[in-house]
């Protein structure tokens, strides 16, 4: 496979062959990530740069450069490391600047108001990412009330695509010089639908290698309470979802930082009781969508098999899986798909639904 390396003005610099790996980990609603092995050379050396971006041939995606590094192998030979993020990863360099109200509103004009006014059209122009423009509005009908201010654009953003089910991806356009962000829902290929191709995943179809089954309740919450601005009997609350005995699994959700007023026309006025009431509620669905229940099978995919990469599933799909020994029915979305480029060719690991939270998860889930 070959690597082009173009700069972050997305002026081509080089060609890149030879590598021993490739690790390029694409993600539904987050940032995907890479990571490349190199022999060390000069060549490498200038190509391979902080901030450079790679992407593949008849490849729109693309990451940028943020980590190198140099070591020996046990062969005692001089190997360069580089690893990324995909261009998402750029959305990280923002704060939200200032108080964000958006009510009724899809979550995805809720997203592009919010890359817009901090990367693509800021009132401040040394916040413009150059390059960056907006793809086809899609009109995908998830709504939200939601109110937000000072926090990571990043993060911001991966929260409305989680509880909305929506992905996205920032496509590189090289002959155009653009980086297009674009928001996206991926296909129901599911057994149980005949609007799309169907998609079965099991070991007896033989178009699984391995395959590796999660269940798990360990981070589990599906009601929650969730209070927001004022003190004492004053204090709002509202409750986001309904269970009951040992099937509920309750969660405190802390919304003070959701302020009950807004600014118009450079005045402040009071939000309605109504529409706060949808804020506290919206993050409450937010918070709920960080606890789902896990279950999931990590799977290397047969490539020669009946079903082909990019043509029969991809990335966001929602597919059916099966393991008759297991006696497990599932249909997940896809999540993450992890490329493995290495000498003896292309394998492909992917994650058929919610993958266990990362300490890091938890730490933000903590912080927000």
């Amino acid at each position: 496979m070959e690597l082009y390396i173009c700069n972050r003005d997305l002026e081509f610099v080089g060609l890149l062959e030879g590598y021993s790996s490739l690790r390029w980990t694409r993600k539904y609603n987050k940032t995907g990530e890479f990571e490349l092995h190199i022999a060390l050379t000069t060549e490498a050396l200038n190509l391979l740069k902080r901030e450079h971006i790679i992407y593949k041939k008849d490849d729109t995606e693309a990451g940028f450069i943020e980590y190198r590094n140099i070591k020996t192998d046990t062969e005692g030979k001089e190997m360069l490391v580089v690893s990324g993020k995909f261009l998402t990863g750029y959305l990280n360099r923002r704060i939200i600047w200032g108080q964000e109200v958006l009510q009724d509103m899809t979550a995805e004009n809720a997203m592009r108001t919010l890359i817009d006014k901090n990367c693509i059209n800021p009132t401040d122009e040394d916040r413009v990412i150059n390059n960056l423009i907006l793809g086809d509005l899609k009109n995908y009908t998830q709504t939200l009330n939601y109110q937000t201010s000072y926090t990571n654009l990043l993060d911001e953003i991966e929260n409305i695509l989680n509880t909305s089910n929506l992905g996205y991806m920032i496509n590189l356009d090289i002959s155009n010089k653009k980086l297009i962000l674009d928001i996206y829902e991926g296909l129901d290929r599911t057994a149980n639908q005949s609007t799309n191709p169907m998609c079965i995943f099991s070991q007896e179809f033989e178009n699984i290698l391995e395959q590796e089954y999660t269940d798990s309740l360990n981070n589990y919450r599906n009601v929650t309470l969730v209070s927001g601005a004022g003190e004492g009997s004053d204090r709002k609350f509202t409750t986001v979802g309904s269970a009951s005995g040992l099937d509920r699994f309750e969660l405190f959700t802390d919304a003070r930082d959701l302020s009950n007023k807004k600014t118009v026309d450079n005045k402040e006025v009071d939000i309605s009781d109504d529409e706060y009431l949808e804020m506290l509620k919206n993050r409450g669905k937010s918070k709920l969508s960080e606890t789902k229940e896990i279950q999931t099978f990590d799977s290397k995919i047969n490539l020669n098999s009946n079903l082909k990469y990019k043509v029969d599933f991809d990335l966001g799909d929602i597919v059916t899986c099966i393991s008759k020994k297991w006696g497990v029915t599932i249909s997940p979305r896809i999540t993450e798909i992890e490329e493995i480029y290495e000498e003896k060719g292309l394998s492909i690991n992917v994650t058929f639904g919610n993958n266990m939270p990362t300490l890091i998860d938890k730490i933000r889930q903590k912080i927000n």
